[in-house]
């Protein structure tokens, strides 16, 4: 970060969740919805890994459902990481991997995971990333152990009309919400963020990480129901869905 300068992280990361609850307006109740799930299915832990974890919002609220518990958190955006060690508090532990590639499973400690979470990221991934995801995951789960994930995961392309319609009335019900006068959304957030002198250095960093990658939007249930059985998976299911938003649970 660049020296000299100082930012108030508390509030950019106030901004950021107001600006979430555009796009999810009942986030806070699906983040409940998703420890409860871990919990339900004997997985509360133990070790917790947050994918894709951005400034934390899931990391801070599973140490608040599971005291005590090891939060491991993993994103490769430089800063996002820095809102997060600057706004989680102490029992996070920070990784910065691409997940993308398989060798972020090295940087995680040692130790099988009880649960993963993610939550509205996971659809940055390519389609040809999620089998490696799955497989690295597998890998660093206990048997019996959940992962969670609430997202975009479009509907199953082999019946088109029914996969348009979904991903259509998802993308107007967001824009009459963010669209409205005054409404700090995704990209007026990034952009006002990015004109902090503090994090100059970081966003230099960002761009070159990012570099002619391009977000997918979210990939198909059935990319990711095939990737996750594939991977060793026992149970792969939707749990609660609205259009093409879902959240998505496999059990190791």
């Amino acid at each position: 970060m660049r020296t000299g300068y100082e930012f108030d992280a508390t509030e950019w990361l106030r901004r950021w969740d107001v600006q979430q609850e555009g796009y999810v307006p009942d986030r806070e109740d699906m983040f409940a919805l998703m420890f409860d799930v871990v919990e339900r299915l004997g997985a509360a832990p133990g070790r917790l890994l947050d994918l894709a974890c951005g400034p934390g919002s899931l990391a801070r609220r599973a140490l608040g459902r599971f005291p005590g518990a090891d939060v491991v958190a993993v994103d490769f955006d430089p800063v996002m990481l820095e809102l997060g060690r600057r706004t989680a508090g102490e029992g996070v532990h920070w990784v910065d991997a691409d997940l993308a590639r398989p060798d972020w499973t090295g940087m995680v400690g040692d130790g099988r995971f009880d649960a993963a979470v993610s939550a509205t990221a996971l659809h940055w991934l390519a389609a040809d990333d999620v089998p490696g995801l799955a497989s690295a995951l597998a890998g660093v789960l206990r048997p019996g152990a959940v992962f969670v994930d609430f997202d975009t995961v479009l509907a199953d392309p082999a019946s088109p009309r029914l996969a348009a319609m979904t991903k259509d009335l998802r993308v107007a019900r967001t824009e009459a919400r963010t669209g409205t006068s005054g409404f700090e959304d995704f990209r007026a957030w990034w952009d006002a963020l990015a004109a902090e002198p503090a994090l100059a250095e970081l966003f230099a960093d960002r761009e070159r990480r990012f570099a002619g990658r391009t977000p997918s939007g979210g990939n198909s249930l059935p990319v990711w129901e095939s990737a996750l059985r594939k991977a060793g998976f026992a149970e792969v299911g939707t749990v609660t869905q609205l259009l093409d938003r879902r959240m998505l649970v496999a059990i190791r």
